[in-house]
């Protein structure tokens, strides 16, 4: 922790809310500021945040950044800021491997600040190279854009009671079941995404569960799996690695060069369904903790 006479010396400088850096879903409160014989030795802004995609804003906290060898700083604006929220709210504050070299350290000092891991995400990436896919003729597939969202709902709905995922497991009970499904399809099954939306289900008409795919933002060349799920009377038989197959068929029809999924470490089921599918851990810098105080 920083002294607390390190946190009183922290200034607090108000922000206009409606200036949003571009790709920024953060809306700006306040920054907080420390310095030291006139240079600034830490910062952070504290404002509120879609934390959880669909959901009310949070309290958020971004850009933090210390001069070298100040940790101390750090944690003192951190605390400063984390403070400023109002009594039992809790405040966020995620760091990303992708975008911080310095993730490490950043995790010190939030746990320092008496922060906790939320979740913690892994990103799986796998490359089409050309390699040989496993067909799964035993199953049916019908795409989002032959058959429509409706079938979907019902399905996602119950793939999604009990998830492991954790951002998932605190929203999802907020609405009933088909509720939940249909705002996600809304803000996320967009419709030059929804041939690689698929449905599957055994020869006979038996629901197994589904799989969407969609372009990752920013880049045209790469796929991202949006949501995946078996319902919960058809697991135990490895028709997750089907669905993740399928998904990878889907973006090498669309063109895509290889495909991201995004995976709760505590989720150890998919954790291990992605390393038999041929996805790499270690491929893409990709990898995110959330913490909460």
């Amino acid at each position: 922790m920083a002294p607390p006479s390190l946190v009183d010396e922290v200034r607090r400088i108000p922000l206009d809310s409606s200036d949003v850096p571009p790709g920024s879903t953060l809306q700006p409160i306040a920054r907080f500021v420390l310095e030291h014989e006139g240079a600034q030795a830490a910062s952070v802004v504290f404002g509120r945040a879609e934390i959880f995609e669909r959901e009310p804003v949070e309290y958020a906290l971004a850009r933090l950044s210390w001069a070298e060898g100040r940790l101390d700083a750090a944690r003192a604006v951190l605390t400063a800021a984390a403070q400023s929220a109002p009594d039992e709210s809790p405040v966020y504050f995620p760091v990303s491997a992708a975008v911080s070299g310095n993730h490490a350290d950043r995790r010190a000092i939030a746990e320092a600040c008496g922060f906790q891991v939320f979740q913690e995400k892994e990103g799986f990436w796998w490359t089409d190279a050309g390699q040989n896919l496993p067909d799964s003729r035993d199953l049916r597939w019908q795409s989002m854009s032959s058959i429509g969202r409706d079938p979907f709902i019902p399905v996602i709905g119950r793939c999604l009671t009990g998830t492991l995922d954790r951002g998932d497991g605190l929203t999802f009970p907020r609405y009933r079941p088909e509720d939940w499904a249909e705002e996600f399809l809304k803000h996320h099954a967009k419709p030059g995404d929804q041939e690689s939306w698929l449905h599957a289900e055994t020869a006979d008409g038996e629901p197994i569960g589904f799989v969407g795919v969609a372009r990752r933002e920013g880049d045209a060349e790469a796929a991202i799996i949006v949501l995946i799920g078996v319902l919960p009377e058809q697991r135990g038989h490895r028709y997750v690695d089907q669905l993740i197959y399928a998904a990878y068929r889907a973006a090498r029809r669309r063109g895509f060069k290889g495909v991201l999924s995004l995976v709760d470490v505590e989720n150890h089921p998919m954790m291990a369904a992605m390393r038999r599918t041929g996805g790499d851990p270690g491929a893409s810098p990709w990898h995110k903790w959330l913490y909460v105080r």
